[in-house]
């Protein structure tokens, strides 16, 4: 290599934020929404469940003996869907994301930078849709509302990248670069498309995906719903599969199958060397490594704990997601089924270095009181040399 392309190398992975020697580190975290539901906009903490400020202070604390660099958030951070005592649903999400950016101020003062993209709870609303529609066992009055995600885009603007996806993804889909690594943030909610990534936005994903290739990054991908459900959400994850759903108009079918859909994205990241998809939805920490790419759920801020799929006692289940099994077979990881099968409250924090990636998951399995019951649970190698 010549100088002068080994200065310009030098000087953009100086500029991403990362000193050779040194670690880039990020948390993940999500699904910090209350779970009881409230009359005004401003109960039950704004709509925030109380373990968030708790992993806030955690977050803080850790990174006061080593820097966390990057917080990432894709999703239900309030508990929306409601008007509540506001003239709107979007009025009432905009009292509850100010008071939401008022827990994570803390952060962005001491230097670290967050990035969001919105969950089912930032983007619906409650309808009025006839319950009996002979929609099959899983209908929902739930929709999108245009004025949710103008909402999330003027209250949490800097907290979105500048790289911006498809105009139909209303804002919330975009890329950026940090610490030698790429991320991509999709929206899997917006007018025409839920739990789901439309034709235009894989498209825009695989380009993004390339460029980040050819300049020799890492890359991670963060969107809101699991590819690879564990637990409550088995129906209603990227994956959706609903074999009793006979609505026609959805996508012109009965009895819609998203796995293929499903496949047809992971078969994306495998393509692209992506080391891991970055989701919640379901609340509690999953972990799974999938064909070579990581399936990392850290939903684990909300007021009350999902059991993990398998669990005894548990009707939450799809079982024809994975064949009429309780885990997913296609996992050479599988944690914590493999292990205890408990679900924990928490989140993960993913260390970059130049010959590795780790992640390491701090939680408990009691609902945290205090920033002191948050302990270090598990620790993977995401990739290595």
């Amino acid at each position: 290599m010549d100088l002068f392309r080994l200065v310009l190398v030098l000087l953009c992975f100086l500029a991403s934020g990362t000193v050779w020697g040194e670690s880039f580190r990020f948390a993940v975290l999500c699904d910090c929404r209350s779970d009881a539901e409230s009359p005004t906009c401003m109960g039950n903490n704004g709509g925030i469940s109380a373990v968030a400020p708790l992993a806030v202070g955690h977050i803080l604390a850790k990174a006061a003996a080593d820097p966390i660099n990057l917080v990432l958030f894709p999703g239900d951070m309030i508990a929306g869907y409601l008007k509540r005592d506001a003239h709107s649903v979007s009025d009432c999400n905009r009292i509850q994301l100010t008071q939401w950016r008022t827990m994570m101020q803390p952060l962005m003062d001491a230097g670290t930078t967050l990035r969001v993209t919105a969950g089912d709870h930032e983007t619906r609303v409650l309808g009025e849709s006839d319950l009996s529609a002979p929609c099959g066992k899983h209908f929902t009055k739930y929709s999108p509302a245009t004025e949710n995600f103008e909402v999330v885009r003027n209250v949490l603007w800097e907290m979105l990248g500048e790289n911006q996806g498809p105009a139909s993804d209303m804002g919330l889909t975009y890329s950026f670069d940090m610490g030698g690594c790429h991320f991509s943030v999709l929206n899997a909610y917006t007018m025409l498309h839920k739990n789901s990534f439309s034709e235009e936005t894989l498209k825009w994903l695989e380009s993004d995906l390339q460029k980040a290739a050819e300049a020799g990054q890492k890359s991670f991908i963060v969107s809101h719903p699991p590819v690879f459900p564990g637990s409550k959400h088995m129906w209603d994850a990227l994956p959706f599969f609903d074999p009793t759903y006979n609505c026609d108009g959805y996508d012109g079918r009965y009895g819609i199958d998203r796995r293929r859909e499903a496949d047809r994205f992971w078969n994306i990241l495998k393509k692209h060397n992506v080391t891991a998809y970055l989701c919640g939805h379901e609340h509690n920490i999953q972990v799974q490594e999938v064909e070579g790419v990581w399936h990392i759920l850290s939903g684990g801020l909300t007021d009350k704990l999902y059991p993990l799929n398998g669990v005894v006692k548990t009707d939450w289940t799809n079982l024809i997601l994975y064949d009429g099994r309780f885990q997913n077979p296609r996992a050479s990881v599988i944690w914590p089924w493999d292990e205890n099968k408990k679900s924990y409250w928490g989140w993960c924090l993913i260390s970059v270095m130049e010959d590795r990636i780790t992640m390491e998951v701090f939680g408990s399995d009691t609902r945290p009181r205090s920033v002191d019951d948050f302990k270090r649970l598990k620790s993977f190698v995401l990739w290595q040399k």
